[in-house]
């Protein structure tokens, strides 16, 4: 074989020459970015109503309230009285 295709003896303080602590700190700091990064997403993500006034009357039950008060925001928004729900980061665009 050819002198100079000859490989080098194989040395492991050569192959890494960050520190450990620095290593350590990057994957922290890695870390923490990408779950600040998901967790701001997953917050942008979800789904708002609008500001929107409607009036609805119900006797019963929290849940029969509450069901009257789905479907009358629902029934405003189809007659145009309401905006229907947006992603929260829509919102922040102004």
């Amino acid at each position: 074989m050819n002198a100079e295709l000859q490989r080098a003896p194989y040395d492991a303080g050569v192959i890494s020459q960050i520190p450990d602590d620095t290593r350590r700190l990057l994957l922290v700091a890695c870390t923490a970015t990408a779950l600040a990064a998901g967790a701001l997403g997953a917050f942008a993500a979800q789904s708002v109503r609008p500001s929107c006034s409607y009036v609805v009357f119900s006797l019963g039950s929290g849940a029969e309230q509450e069901e009257a008060m789905e479907r009358g925001y629902w029934q405003a928004v189809g007659s145009g009285e309401c905006a229907p729900p947006h992603a929260r980061w829509q919102f922040w665009r102004g």
